[in-house]
Protein backbone atom coordinates (compact mmCIF):
# COMPACT_ATOMS: atom_id res chain seq x y z
CA UNK A 1 0.00 0.00 0.00
CA UNK A 2 1.12 3.74 -0.59
CA UNK A 3 1.18 4.09 3.41
CA UNK A 4 4.38 2.00 2.95
CA UNK A 5 6.15 4.62 1.16
CA UNK A 6 6.93 8.45 1.16
CA UNK A 7 7.04 11.09 -1.35
CA UNK A 8 10.34 12.91 -1.46
CA UNK A 9 11.22 16.26 -3.21
CA UNK A 10 15.12 15.18 -4.52
CA UNK A 11 17.57 17.40 -6.79
CA UNK A 12 17.59 17.27 -10.40
CA UNK A 13 20.22 14.73 -11.61
CA UNK A 14 22.91 15.77 -13.61
CA UNK A 15 22.59 15.22 -16.87
CA UNK A 16 24.18 12.20 -17.77
CA UNK A 17 22.08 9.96 -15.02
CA UNK A 18 19.15 11.90 -16.19
CA UNK A 19 18.62 10.08 -19.18
CA UNK A 20 16.46 7.40 -17.69
CA UNK A 21 14.11 10.18 -15.96
CA UNK A 22 13.74 12.29 -19.63
CA UNK A 23 12.87 9.08 -20.99
CA UNK A 24 10.04 8.84 -18.49
CA UNK A 25 8.87 12.48 -18.86
CA UNK A 26 11.14 14.29 -17.19
CA UNK A 27 11.80 15.73 -13.53
CA UNK A 28 10.83 19.13 -12.20
CA UNK A 29 13.36 21.46 -11.83
CA UNK A 30 14.06 23.33 -8.78
CA UNK A 31 13.76 20.92 -6.35
CA UNK A 32 16.40 19.96 -3.69
CA UNK A 33 18.16 16.98 -1.90
CA UNK A 34 15.94 17.28 1.31
CA UNK A 35 13.56 14.38 1.89
CA UNK A 36 10.17 15.09 3.05
CA UNK A 37 6.89 14.06 3.11
CA UNK A 38 4.01 15.95 1.12
CA UNK A 39 1.23 16.60 3.73
CA UNK A 40 -1.38 16.12 0.39
CA UNK A 41 -0.04 12.45 0.05
CA UNK A 42 -0.82 11.81 3.89
CA UNK A 43 -4.29 13.88 3.70
CA UNK A 44 -5.00 11.12 0.70
CA UNK A 45 -3.40 8.13 3.16
CA UNK A 46 -6.29 9.68 5.92
CA UNK A 47 -8.71 9.85 3.26
CA UNK A 48 -8.15 6.39 2.20
CA UNK A 49 -8.05 4.49 5.49
CA UNK A 50 -10.37 6.35 6.47
CA UNK A 51 -12.87 5.10 4.21
CA UNK A 52 -11.44 1.46 5.05
CA UNK A 53 -12.38 2.01 8.54
CA UNK A 54 -15.72 3.07 7.71
CA UNK A 55 -16.58 -0.18 5.84
CA UNK A 56 -15.21 -2.11 8.37
CA UNK A 57 -17.11 -0.45 10.65
CA UNK A 58 -20.44 -0.16 9.00
CA UNK A 59 -20.42 -2.78 6.33
CA UNK A 60 -24.22 -2.55 5.49
CA UNK A 61 -23.96 1.45 5.12
CA UNK A 62 -20.82 1.78 3.14
CA UNK A 63 -20.62 -1.19 0.87
CA UNK A 64 -18.09 0.01 -1.17
CA UNK A 65 -16.22 1.77 0.91
CA UNK A 66 -13.34 -0.48 1.78
CA UNK A 67 -12.23 -0.86 -1.63
CA UNK A 68 -12.62 2.34 -2.82
CA UNK A 69 -10.10 2.96 -0.48
CA UNK A 70 -8.00 -0.19 -1.09
CA UNK A 71 -7.89 1.39 -4.88
CA UNK A 72 -6.62 4.87 -3.51
CA UNK A 73 -3.77 3.17 -2.11
CA UNK A 74 -2.93 0.99 -5.07
CA UNK A 75 -2.44 3.72 -7.33
CA UNK A 76 -0.55 6.02 -4.77
CA UNK A 77 1.59 2.89 -3.54
CA UNK A 78 2.34 2.42 -7.63
CA UNK A 79 3.42 6.56 -7.84
CA UNK A 80 5.01 6.28 -4.99
CA UNK A 81 7.46 3.04 -5.59
CA UNK A 82 7.97 3.67 -9.16
CA UNK A 83 9.18 7.07 -7.84
CA UNK A 84 11.65 5.23 -5.36
CA UNK A 85 12.85 3.04 -8.83
CA UNK A 86 13.31 5.99 -10.93
CA UNK A 87 15.51 7.84 -8.35
CA UNK A 88 17.60 4.99 -7.94
CA UNK A 89 17.63 4.46 -11.78
CA UNK A 90 18.45 8.26 -12.25
CA UNK A 91 21.35 8.40 -9.63
CA UNK A 92 22.68 4.81 -10.28
CA UNK A 93 21.80 3.62 -13.76
CA UNK A 94 20.73 0.50 -12.29
CA UNK A 95 17.88 -0.25 -9.73
CA UNK A 96 19.77 -1.41 -6.11
CA UNK A 97 17.66 -4.68 -5.41
CA UNK A 98 19.44 -5.63 -2.21
CA UNK A 99 18.46 -1.78 -0.67
CA UNK A 100 14.99 -1.86 -2.46
CA UNK A 101 14.34 -5.28 -0.73
CA UNK A 102 15.88 -3.96 2.80
CA UNK A 103 13.58 -0.60 2.52
CA UNK A 104 10.65 -2.81 2.01
CA UNK A 105 11.44 -5.10 4.71
CA UNK A 106 12.12 -2.54 7.29
CA UNK A 107 8.69 -0.26 6.53
CA UNK A 108 6.56 -3.33 6.46
CA UNK A 109 7.93 -6.21 8.66
CA UNK A 110 7.89 -4.50 12.40
CA UNK A 111 4.45 -3.65 12.05
CA UNK A 112 3.62 -6.93 10.54
CA UNK A 113 5.53 -8.99 12.56
CA UNK A 114 3.70 -7.23 16.11
CA UNK A 115 0.85 -7.91 14.28
CA UNK A 116 0.95 -11.12 13.58
CA UNK A 117 2.44 -12.08 16.95
CA UNK A 118 0.07 -10.68 19.22
CA UNK A 119 -2.63 -11.96 17.04
CA UNK A 120 -0.83 -15.91 17.81
CA UNK A 121 -0.70 -15.28 21.14
CA UNK A 122 -4.51 -13.77 22.03
CA UNK A 123 -5.54 -16.96 20.05
CA UNK A 124 -3.21 -19.36 21.38
CA UNK A 125 -4.62 -17.96 24.88
CA UNK A 126 -7.79 -16.83 24.91
CA UNK A 127 -8.91 -18.53 21.27
CA UNK A 128 -11.03 -15.52 21.02
CA UNK A 129 -11.82 -16.71 17.09
CA UNK A 130 -11.76 -20.37 17.84
CA UNK A 131 -8.05 -20.58 15.70
CA UNK A 132 -6.69 -22.72 17.97
CA UNK A 133 -9.52 -24.98 18.32
CA UNK A 134 -9.86 -24.97 14.06
CA UNK A 135 -5.82 -25.89 14.11
CA UNK A 136 -5.34 -23.01 11.52
CA UNK A 137 -2.88 -20.22 13.52
CA UNK A 138 0.23 -21.77 11.99
CA UNK A 139 -1.63 -21.67 8.87
CA UNK A 140 -2.44 -18.06 9.26
CA UNK A 141 1.35 -16.80 10.06
CA UNK A 142 2.57 -18.66 6.88
CA UNK A 143 -0.48 -16.99 4.67
CA UNK A 144 0.72 -13.56 6.49
CA UNK A 145 4.25 -13.70 6.47
CA UNK A 146 4.38 -15.13 2.83
CA UNK A 147 1.99 -12.69 1.75
CA UNK A 148 0.25 -15.01 0.45
CA UNK A 149 -3.31 -14.01 1.22
CA UNK A 150 -4.73 -12.81 -2.02
CA UNK A 151 -4.02 -16.63 -3.77
CA UNK A 152 -5.98 -19.62 -3.19
CA UNK A 153 -4.53 -21.56 -0.65
CA UNK A 154 -4.84 -25.26 -0.24
CA UNK A 155 -5.34 -24.40 3.59
CA UNK A 156 -8.22 -22.69 5.86
CA UNK A 157 -6.55 -19.14 7.44
CA UNK A 158 -8.02 -16.71 9.74
CA UNK A 159 -10.69 -14.14 9.39
CA UNK A 160 -8.29 -11.85 11.32
CA UNK A 161 -5.63 -11.45 8.35
CA UNK A 162 -8.63 -10.80 5.62
CA UNK A 163 -6.86 -7.22 4.96
CA UNK A 164 -3.60 -8.63 4.26
CA UNK A 165 -4.78 -9.50 0.38
CA UNK A 166 -3.77 -6.09 -0.84
CA UNK A 167 -0.21 -5.94 1.08
CA UNK A 168 0.10 -9.37 -0.68
CA UNK A 169 -0.55 -7.87 -4.23
CA UNK A 170 1.31 -5.17 -3.68
CA UNK A 171 4.48 -7.36 -2.79
CA UNK A 172 4.09 -9.22 -5.68
CA UNK A 173 3.67 -6.97 -7.89
CA UNK A 174 7.24 -5.01 -6.55
CA UNK A 175 9.34 -8.59 -7.30
CA UNK A 176 8.14 -8.36 -10.89
CA UNK A 177 8.50 -4.95 -11.46
CA UNK A 178 11.45 -3.26 -11.16
CA UNK A 179 13.12 -5.49 -13.53
CA UNK A 180 10.59 -4.42 -16.39
CA UNK A 181 10.92 -1.06 -15.11
CA UNK A 182 14.55 -0.71 -15.62
CA UNK A 183 14.30 -2.69 -19.31
CA UNK A 184 11.92 -0.70 -20.78
CA UNK A 185 13.43 2.54 -19.98
CA UNK A 186 16.39 0.91 -21.62
CA UNK A 187 14.80 0.64 -24.32
CA UNK A 188 13.10 3.81 -23.76
CA UNK A 189 9.70 1.23 -24.27
CA UNK A 190 8.02 2.81 -20.98
CA UNK A 191 4.83 3.27 -22.95
CA UNK A 192 4.84 -0.21 -24.22
CA UNK A 193 5.46 -1.34 -20.56
CA UNK A 194 2.69 0.36 -18.97
CA UNK A 195 -0.07 -0.69 -22.05
CA UNK A 196 0.53 -4.37 -22.07
CA UNK A 197 0.75 -5.06 -18.20
CA UNK A 198 -2.56 -2.85 -18.41
CA UNK A 199 -3.92 -5.55 -20.88
CA UNK A 200 -2.63 -8.60 -19.66
CA UNK A 201 -3.87 -7.74 -15.86
CA UNK A 202 -7.18 -6.24 -17.72
CA UNK A 203 -7.52 -9.64 -19.57
CA UNK A 204 -6.59 -12.05 -16.71
CA UNK A 205 -9.19 -9.98 -14.70
CA UNK A 206 -11.98 -10.18 -16.91
CA UNK A 207 -10.77 -13.97 -17.62
CA UNK A 208 -11.74 -14.85 -13.45
CA UNK A 209 -14.74 -12.86 -13.33
CA UNK A 210 -16.39 -14.49 -16.04
CA UNK A 211 -15.13 -18.14 -15.00
CA UNK A 212 -16.48 -16.78 -11.55
CA UNK A 213 -19.73 -16.13 -13.09
CA UNK A 214 -20.06 -19.07 -15.10
CA UNK A 215 -18.54 -21.73 -12.89
CA UNK A 216 -18.60 -20.71 -9.30
CA UNK A 217 -20.75 -17.75 -8.38
CA UNK A 218 -19.89 -17.90 -5.04
CA UNK A 219 -16.36 -17.79 -5.34
CA UNK A 220 -16.74 -13.84 -5.56
CA UNK A 221 -14.54 -13.42 -2.25
CA UNK A 222 -11.75 -15.44 -4.13
CA UNK A 223 -11.96 -13.28 -7.45
CA UNK A 224 -12.05 -10.18 -5.44
CA UNK A 225 -8.68 -10.61 -3.60
CA UNK A 226 -7.14 -11.98 -6.81
CA UNK A 227 -3.54 -9.87 -7.88
CA UNK A 228 -5.23 -9.39 -11.13
CA UNK A 229 -8.82 -8.07 -9.86
CA UNK A 230 -7.07 -4.44 -9.07
CA UNK A 231 -3.72 -4.26 -9.84
CA UNK A 232 -4.47 -2.19 -12.66
CA UNK A 233 -4.78 0.67 -9.91
CA UNK A 234 -1.00 0.08 -9.78
CA UNK A 235 -0.38 0.76 -13.35
CA UNK A 236 -1.71 3.33 -13.27
CA UNK A 237 -0.24 4.21 -10.70
CA UNK A 238 3.26 3.75 -11.93
CA UNK A 239 2.15 5.74 -15.45
CA UNK A 240 1.58 8.69 -13.33
CA UNK A 241 5.16 8.94 -12.01
CA UNK A 242 6.97 8.03 -15.61
CA UNK A 243 4.74 10.86 -16.96
CA UNK A 244 3.94 13.41 -14.09
CA UNK A 245 5.63 16.20 -15.82
CA UNK A 246 3.03 16.03 -18.65
CA UNK A 247 0.45 14.70 -16.03
CA UNK A 248 1.10 17.47 -13.79
CA UNK A 249 0.80 20.38 -16.74
CA UNK A 250 -2.37 19.12 -17.30
CA UNK A 251 -3.67 20.28 -14.23
CA UNK A 252 -1.64 23.44 -14.19
CA UNK A 253 -4.40 25.78 -14.02
CA UNK A 254 -6.57 26.62 -11.09
CA UNK A 255 -9.77 25.99 -12.38
CA UNK A 256 -9.03 22.41 -13.87
CA UNK A 257 -7.47 21.55 -10.72
CA UNK A 258 -10.48 22.98 -8.76
CA UNK A 259 -12.50 20.74 -10.82
CA UNK A 260 -10.70 17.61 -10.96
CA UNK A 261 -10.88 17.91 -6.99
CA UNK A 262 -14.37 18.43 -6.80
CA UNK A 263 -15.07 15.49 -9.83
CA UNK A 264 -13.14 12.90 -8.10
CA UNK A 265 -14.53 13.45 -4.95
CA UNK A 266 -17.87 13.01 -6.14
CA UNK A 267 -17.13 10.25 -8.15
CA UNK A 268 -15.15 8.11 -4.88
CA UNK A 269 -17.69 9.03 -2.81
CA UNK A 270 -20.58 7.77 -4.87
CA UNK A 271 -18.68 4.45 -5.08
CA UNK A 272 -18.57 4.24 -1.08
CA UNK A 273 -22.18 3.54 -1.38
CA UNK A 274 -22.23 1.16 -4.63
CA UNK A 275 -24.34 -1.98 -2.63
CA UNK A 276 -22.56 -5.55 -2.59
CA UNK A 277 -19.07 -3.75 -4.65
CA UNK A 278 -16.88 -7.01 -3.62
CA UNK A 279 -19.17 -9.34 -5.21
CA UNK A 280 -20.22 -7.35 -7.67
CA UNK A 281 -19.24 -7.29 -11.80
CA UNK A 282 -20.06 -4.10 -12.44
CA UNK A 283 -18.06 -2.43 -9.83
CA UNK A 284 -15.25 -4.76 -10.97
CA UNK A 285 -15.53 -3.20 -14.85
CA UNK A 286 -17.13 -0.35 -14.38
CA UNK A 287 -16.58 1.44 -10.36
CA UNK A 288 -12.74 -0.08 -10.25
CA UNK A 289 -11.63 1.87 -13.19
CA UNK A 290 -13.75 4.95 -12.18
CA UNK A 291 -12.22 5.08 -8.57
CA UNK A 292 -8.71 4.32 -9.92
CA UNK A 293 -9.42 7.22 -12.70
CA UNK A 294 -10.78 9.84 -9.49
CA UNK A 295 -7.98 8.37 -7.21
CA UNK A 296 -5.16 9.30 -10.34
CA UNK A 297 -6.46 12.67 -9.96
CA UNK A 298 -6.20 13.15 -6.52
CA UNK A 299 -2.55 11.65 -6.41
CA UNK A 300 -1.34 14.48 -9.20
CA UNK A 301 -3.42 16.99 -7.07
CA UNK A 302 -1.89 16.18 -4.10
CA UNK A 303 1.94 15.44 -5.74
CA UNK A 304 1.36 18.67 -7.79
CA UNK A 305 0.54 21.37 -4.83
CA UNK A 306 3.07 23.47 -4.12
CA UNK A 307 1.69 25.35 -0.92
CA UNK A 308 1.12 23.28 2.58
CA UNK A 309 -2.46 22.25 3.18
CA UNK A 310 -5.20 23.91 4.70
CA UNK A 311 -5.01 23.09 8.87
CA UNK A 312 -8.47 21.61 9.15
CA UNK A 313 -6.57 18.91 6.82
CA UNK A 314 -4.25 18.19 10.30
CA UNK A 315 -6.83 15.27 11.31
CA UNK A 316 -6.26 13.49 8.05
CA UNK A 317 -2.56 14.05 7.75
CA UNK A 318 -2.16 11.94 11.22
CA UNK A 319 -4.51 9.59 10.11
CA UNK A 320 -2.44 9.38 6.76
CA UNK A 321 0.61 8.89 8.85
CA UNK A 322 -0.15 5.90 10.93
CA UNK A 323 -2.69 4.59 8.33
CA UNK A 324 -0.62 1.37 7.75
CA UNK A 325 -1.02 0.17 11.51
CA UNK A 326 -4.56 1.38 11.42
CA UNK A 327 -5.43 -0.88 7.74
CA UNK A 328 -3.50 -3.76 9.79
CA UNK A 329 -5.65 -3.90 13.06
CA UNK A 330 -8.85 -2.07 12.22
CA UNK A 331 -10.35 -5.64 10.87
CA UNK A 332 -8.98 -8.18 13.82
CA UNK A 333 -9.70 -5.64 16.86
CA UNK A 334 -13.76 -5.51 15.25
CA UNK A 335 -13.49 -9.48 15.18
CA UNK A 336 -12.10 -9.44 19.05
CA UNK A 337 -14.52 -7.09 20.27
CA UNK A 338 -17.68 -8.38 18.24
CA UNK A 339 -17.49 -12.47 19.29
CA UNK A 340 -16.02 -13.19 16.18
CA UNK A 341 -17.85 -11.08 13.44
CA UNK A 342 -18.07 -8.46 11.39
CA UNK A 343 -21.92 -8.26 10.49
CA UNK A 344 -24.46 -6.48 12.70
CA UNK A 345 -21.95 -4.26 14.43
CA UNK A 346 -23.27 -2.34 17.92
CA UNK A 347 -22.78 1.18 17.01
CA UNK A 348 -20.60 0.98 20.31
CA UNK A 349 -18.69 -1.20 19.48
CA UNK A 350 -17.90 0.62 15.83
CA UNK A 351 -16.83 3.53 17.72
CA UNK A 352 -15.06 1.40 20.11
CA UNK A 353 -12.89 -0.42 17.99
CA UNK A 354 -12.30 2.62 15.63
CA UNK A 355 -10.65 4.58 18.77
CA UNK A 356 -9.13 1.46 19.84
CA UNK A 357 -7.23 0.96 16.06
CA UNK A 358 -6.14 4.19 16.11
CA UNK A 359 -4.74 3.49 19.72
CA UNK A 360 -2.56 1.08 18.49
CA UNK A 361 -1.68 2.62 15.23
CA UNK A 362 -0.11 5.41 16.86
CA UNK A 363 1.98 2.91 19.59
CA UNK A 364 2.91 0.98 16.34
CA UNK A 365 4.60 4.19 14.52
CA UNK A 366 6.22 5.28 17.96
CA UNK A 367 7.85 2.21 18.68
CA UNK A 368 8.26 -0.99 16.45
CA UNK A 369 7.28 0.98 13.18
CA UNK A 370 10.44 3.88 14.75
CA UNK A 371 12.84 0.67 15.22
CA UNK A 372 12.19 -0.01 11.73
CA UNK A 373 13.07 3.31 10.41
CA UNK A 374 15.83 3.47 12.88
CA UNK A 375 16.90 -0.01 11.73
CA UNK A 376 16.35 1.08 7.79
CA UNK A 377 19.08 4.65 8.77
CA UNK A 378 21.77 2.13 10.07
CA UNK A 379 21.78 0.13 6.90
CA UNK A 380 21.61 2.93 4.52
CA UNK A 381 24.59 4.07 6.41
CA UNK A 382 26.75 0.63 6.57
CA UNK A 383 25.54 0.23 2.76
CA UNK A 384 26.98 3.44 1.41
CA UNK A 385 29.67 2.90 3.55
CA UNK A 386 30.26 -0.59 1.56
CA UNK A 387 29.44 1.38 -1.45
CA UNK A 388 32.10 4.14 -0.90
CA UNK A 389 34.62 1.31 -0.12
CA UNK A 390 34.42 -0.62 -3.52
CA UNK A 391 34.55 2.33 -5.40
Amino acid sequence: MALLAEETVGTAAKPTAAKASRQAGGQEPGQNRQSQRLDGLDVLRGAAVGAVLLGHSWPGLFQGAGIVGVIVFFVLSGYLITGVLLRDIERHRKVRYGRFYAHRAFRLLPALISFLGIYAIVELTADVLGDRSKGIIGYTLLAGFGYLKDLPLPFDVSMAIGPLWTLAVEEQFYLVWPALLVVALRKNRQWRLIGWSAAVIFALMTASVLGMLILAPHLHSLVYALPTTWGLGLIVGSALRLYRVRVFRWFSGPRLRKAGLFGSIVVLASLVFFPKANESPAFFFVGGPLAMAAAAVLVVLAASRSQAMPSWTRPLQLLGTVSYAAYLWNYVVILWLNGGSTADLPPLVSVAAILLTLLVAVISWHTVEKLGRIGRDRFDTVYQAKAGSRS
